[in-house]
C-alpha cells in the first residue's frame, strides 16, 4: 500500500469508521519503524486541528457562548471517536464557566483553574495554550491554571498522561504528581501516577527530563525509566524496552504483570469492577499483549485460555476464582 493509502486508513481510524482488518493493517504499518509512527502522529495532529466536535460538545459550547457573549457559537462537525472526549470536553467547558470568559476577554484577573478528566473506560486529548499536547488515559485528571504559559507552565496530573511538550523560550514545563515533579523544556515522555498504584513511573522517549523530589534530582535520558515506590519512598532509575505510550494507540503490552495489577488496568480501561478470590491469584504473574481494540470479553477469554483461572461476569462486575 502507498503512504497516501495508509493516511486514508488513519483518517478512518480517527473518525471511528475503520474496519477491523484495516485497523490491523494500519497498526502493522505504524509499528514497522519510527518514521512510520511519526507519519501517524503528523496525520493525527493534522486531523485534530480540523473541526471535529460531536453533538454533546457542540451543545455545551453553545450554552457557554450564550452565557458569555450573548450569541450562539458556530456549529461543528462530529469529533473523531479516538479522542473519547465528547463527555469529557463537555464537562470541562461547562465546569470552567465564566472563568473561560475571563481568560478569553482579559489577561488579568485572579488565578483560576481548569480541570480535564478522562472517565473510566475512555481516553482524551488536550492541546495546551503553549502548543504542548497531552493524552490522558482512563481514570486520569489534568489540572492547570489561567496563568499557564504567561507566568509558568505547570500542570498537575493524577493518573496517566503522555506528553509532547513544545519548546517555549526556554521556559520550563513541569508535571506535578503526588510523588515528584517532572521538569522539562521540550520532550516526549509518559507519566503514570494513579493514586491507588504502588508506583509512580516516568518513561522518557525523547529529550531530557529532571525528576525533582526533595533532595533527589535525577536527570533522565531517552530509554530510561524512573520509578518511585510510594510506600518506601525509594526512587530507582533503569532502562525500559517497551512502548510506554502504546495505550495512546489503543495498544498495550504487559510483561510480567500480576493479576492484581492487571485488574486495575481492566477496571480503568473498561469501567468494570474486578473481584479476585484469593491472594495466590492476586500475585499470579503473566504477560499479555493488547493490540487490536479488544473488548473486555476478548481479554477475559484470553485470560481463561492461557491461565488457570475461572472468570464469571455479571454486568460491570467480574469475578475471578481458581
Amino acid at each position: 500500500m502507498t503512504k497516501e493509502a495508509f493516511k486514508q486508513l488513519a483518517e478512518a481510524y480517527f473518525s471511528g469508521k475503520i474496519a477491523r482488518e484495516d485497523e490491523q493493517r494500519l497498526m502493522d504499518f505504524v509499528n514497522q519503524s519510527e518514521a512510520n509512527e511519526q507519519c501517524f502522529r503528523a496525520w493525527e495532529k493534522e486531523w485534530s486541528q480540523q473541526d471535529h466536535f460531536d453533538i454533546l460538545t457542540e451543545r455545551a459550547w453553545r450554552q457557554l457562548a450564550l452565557r458569555l457573549f450573548g450569541e450562539p457559537a458556530r456549529q461543528y462537525a462530529s469529533r473523531p471517536w479516538w479522542h473519547y472526549a465528547a463527555a469529557a470536553v463537555a464537562v470541562l467547558v461547562l465546569m470552567v464557566g465564566t472563568s473561560v470568559g475571563t481568560w478569553l476577554l482579559s489577561t488579568g484577573g485572579p488565578e483560576q483553574f481548569y480541570t480535564l478528566t478522562a472517565p473510566l473506560g475512555s481516553k482524551t486529548q488536550l492541546r495546551l495554550p503553549d502548543g504542548s499536547q497531552v493524552w490522558l488515559n482512563a481514570g486520569s485528571t489534568l489540572r492547570y491554571s489561567t496563568k499557564f504559559n504567561s507566568k509558568h507552565r505547570n500542570v498537575e496530573l493524577e493518573g496517566e498522561g503522555y506528553f509532547e511538550v513544545a519548546k517555549c523560550d526556554g521556559k520550563e514545563f513541569t508535571v506535578c504528581t503526588p510523588g515528584y515533579d517532572v521538569v522539562v523544556k521540550g520532550t516526549r515522555f509518559n507519566v503514570s501516577a494513579y493514586k491507588d498504584d504502588k508506583y509512580i513511573t516516568t518513561t522518557l522517549m525523547q529529550g531530557s527530563v529532571l525528576i525533582d523530589r526533595d533532595e533527589d534530582h535525577l536527570l533522565m535520558k531517552p530509554g530510561e525509566m524512573v520509578r518511585l515506590d510510594v510506600n518506601s519512598g525509594v526512587l530507582t532509575q533503569s532502562q525500559f524496552d517497551y512502548d510506554a505510550h502504546a495505550w495512546t494507540l489503543n495498544m498495550a503490552e504487559y510483561d510480567d504483570i500480576t493479576l492484581s495489577q492487571f485488574a486495575k488496568v481492566l477496571s480503568r480501561q473498561y469501567a468494570v469492577q474486578v473481584h479476585i478470590s484469593s491472594e495466590r491469584l492476586r500475585d499470579m504473574r503473566f504477560s499479555i499483549s493488547l493490540r487490536n481494540k479488544e473488548t473486555i470479553d476478548d481479554v477475559l477469554h484470553a485470560l481463561q485460555r492461557f491461565t488457570d483461572i475461572n472468570v464469571c461476569r455479571s454486568g460491570k462486575d467480574i469475578y475471578i476464582s481458581e
